[in-house]
């Protein structure tokens, strides 16, 4: 069990696990990520980096509270990154602002896949991203493989119609 993990959050992801099984290779686990014994303050020697597998092994497990970014350095992952032809990011990935460190390396690594469309969508997924790599974002934001939503349900009507530029407010920027 995990700490802070509800009933009601282990049933909300049975049923997206099960959604994801019609579309195989489109889940990507992470294999590291970041347990910590606080869930308010990043306090040292109070977090570490455990493994996914030990998810599934060790009970007791203390809040996981983000990825940790040596996921994005292992060459399966960078290759599945830099080969996508879409990517979308719809919520921070660490309890940010005390643990954005797997954020700022998902986000620079997708910065890095110049071919792909990149859809960031939700208020603070876009201040995230301004605050942790600024240079990236700033340039990003000129960018036409960037598109960016300050609506988080802008984007999964994006995704629901196939395509960002269906959307009304965006058709409007190639008139």
């Amino acid at each position: 069990r995990i700490k802070g993990v509800t009933e009601e959050d282990i049933q909300t992801a049975t049923v997206f696990v099960n959604k994801a099984e019609k579309y195989p290779g489109k889940i990507l686990e992470l294999p590291y990520l970041i347990e910590s014994d606080l869930l308010e303050e990043r306090s040292e020697g109070k977090f570490r980096t455990i493994r996914i597998d030990d998810l599934k092994e060790k009970k007791g497990i203390n809040f996981i509270l983000d990825i940790d970014p040596t996921s994005f350095q292992l060459p399966e992952i960078k290759k599945i990154f830099l080969n996508t032809k879409t990517i979308f990011v719809n919520a921070v990935m660490g309890y940010t602002p005390n643990f954005s460190d797997g954020s700022g390396a998902l986000y620079s690594l997708i910065d890095q896949n110049s071919e792909c469309l990149k859809l960031f969508g939700g208020g603070d997924t876009l201040q995230d991203f301004k605050l942790l790599l600024p240079d990236i974002f700033s340039r990003a934001k000129g960018d036409p493989g960037y598109y960016f939503f300050t609506g988080g349900g802008a984007i999964l009507k994006a995704i629901e119609q196939g395509s960002a530029t269906g959307m009304e407010p965006v058709k409007e920027l190639f008139v």
